[in-house]
């Protein structure tokens, strides 16, 4: 004989529902379970414990009902790679059969079917959600992508979506300058494509190369390329003076004139000031028209 379903147990299985199957120990307690009737549904196996304080209490319907119920078990980790190319529909992208999320963590995990790709540079403006589950962006799935695949297919890929007006090239380029640094796997692939369809012209690239130049005609110190943040794991200032604790960075507009990446480049010089540094930001218009500009505030920077 089947066994009724209290009215209890019916909220959580349509709550379970919403989230891939899978409820935490605060949510079970909110819906008005007590410890104990917790413990008697795990012992008698009406609920399976996926990870402590995690019960699954209905099984998946689908993909995206695992994607839910691993967000869960992982509160930090968000969908990516294939599988976000997956939810997003990415063309030239075949479906892969394990499921891909990045996290913070230093930790690492063996389990089949999924992969778990550690990661120190997702910003927040990196993520987006869809269907309710958290995943990385368009433009920042395609920056992973690149990662083992060839210039050409990831050129294809971008193309596609640029024609279907669901990717923007600055936002695309926006997110390699804040996650692509030297020996990076993915970096140069990513390099090669956007130069091909930006132009070298407008590329961030020659904008450091004219400040650079600019520093070294002024007679000033060289900095430092490309230095570790000390403090921010995997990030880099565009050049610095680390005994004198000033960072560079040299802002194309069409860089950084998405919102989110405006946001973020804020975050990060607040956290510099947090840790005794200054941030200067020179524009291409500041190396261009206005070149004294640039060579005074850093000669009054240094003589400070």
């Amino acid at each position: 004989m089947l066994r009724r379903m209290s009215p209890l147990d019916a909220a959580a299985v349509r709550l379970a529902m919403t989230h891939g199957g899978t409820l935490n120990r605060a949510q079970v307690l909110d819906l008005g379970f007590t410890p104990r009737q917790i413990q008697y549904r795990v012992s008698r196996d009406i609920w399976t414990v996926v990870r402590r304080g995690v019960y699954e209490i209905a099984p998946p319907r689908d993909r995206r009902d695992l994607m839910r119920t691993v967000l869960l078990t992982w509160p930090q980790s968000v969908v990516s790679h294939e599988s976000a190319a997956q939810l997003h529909e990415l063309p030239f992208v075949p479906a892969s059969e394990d499921l891909v999320i990045s996290n913070h963590s230093r930790t690492t995990h063996d389990i089949p079917g999924l992969v778990i790709r550690r990661t120190h540079d997702l910003d927040e403006w990196h993520t987006t959600t869809v269907d309710r589950i958290r995943v990385t962006t368009i433009a920042r799935t395609v920056v992973d992508l690149a990662i083992d695949r060839t210039p050409r297919h990831i050129g294809a890929i971008v193309d596609r979506l640029v024609s279907e007006q669901r990717l923007e090239l600055l936002e695309l380029a926006a997110v390699l300058k804040a996650t692509g640094r030297r020996g990076k796997p993915g970096t140069t692939t990513m390099r090669k494509v956007l130069d091909r369809r930006i132009g070298e012209d407008l590329s961030a690239s020659v904008l450091e190369r004219r400040g650079r130049k600019l520093i070294e005609m002024a007679g000033l110190p060289t900095p430092i390329s490309e230095f570790p943040v000390p403090w921010s794991i995997g990030r880099r200032f565009d050049d610095a003076y680390p005994v004198e604790s000033i960072a560079i960075e040299w802002d194309s507009r069409r860089f950084h004139g998405q919102v989110a990446a405006f946001e973020a480049d804020r975050i990060r010089d607040r956290d510099a000031a947090i840790h005794g540094w200054v941030v200067v930001r020179f524009t291409w218009e500041d190396v261009n028209r206005y070149p004294n500009r640039v060579v005074d505030t850093l000669r009054s920077l240094l003589a400070a």
